[in-house]
């Protein structure tokens, strides 16, 4: 994990402003994906297992979603989002598989983030979506919310990671 005194810190936070704001630039593009791929790197280092790495930057993060499809339900609260997935708290179990959309509402945008995903896990109380069909942009900003999250080292609402 990057610390307070580690040159990445400051950078990787500032983009994450970018992001999180009016957009990363398509010359900041490049050293965005290599920090967020370092700051990764660091956390998978203190995993426990090799099948506990993630290949996605995720945070613990409250978020309002709702599953558009396949039935409109009920809007539900994440427990933690990046650039790939998010994990919802939800007491139905829907099928791994099951194709979904979602729509993911945010103190940044207006319009809320409407993202195709697909069901990777499911149990009573918890489910795992991984992101099928998500902009560049909105990727950005998601992952930029996951890093803001990750150093401010406590979990956030979406509109306390934007201030």
């Amino acid at each position: 994990m990057f610390t307070p005194s580690d040159p990445r810190f400051d950078e990787i936070l500032e983009l994450a402003e970018h992001a999180i704001g009016e957009g990363l630039l398509d010359r900041q593009r490049p050293r965005w994906r290599v920090l967020v791929r370092e700051l990764l790197g660091s956390i998978n280092e203190g995993a426990p297992s090799a099948a506990e790495r993630r290949q996605e930057l995720r945070a613990p993060l409250e978020l309002e979603v709702d599953i558009l499809e396949p039935d409109d339900m009920a809007s539900l609260a994440t427990s933690s989002v990046g650039s790939g997935g998010l994990c919802l708290r939800i007491a139905e179990v829907i099928p791994s598989g099951t194709p979904v959309l979602l729509s993911i509402k945010l103190a940044q945008r207006r319009q809320p983030l409407m993202i195709h995903a697909q069901v990777a896990w499911s149990k009573p109380g918890q489910l795992g979506a991984a992101f099928t069909d998500v902009f560049q942009g909105d990727r950005e900003l998601l992952e930029g919310l996951a890093v803001t999250a990750l150093l401010s080292g406590s979990p956030s609402s979406a509109s306390a990671a934007g201030s």
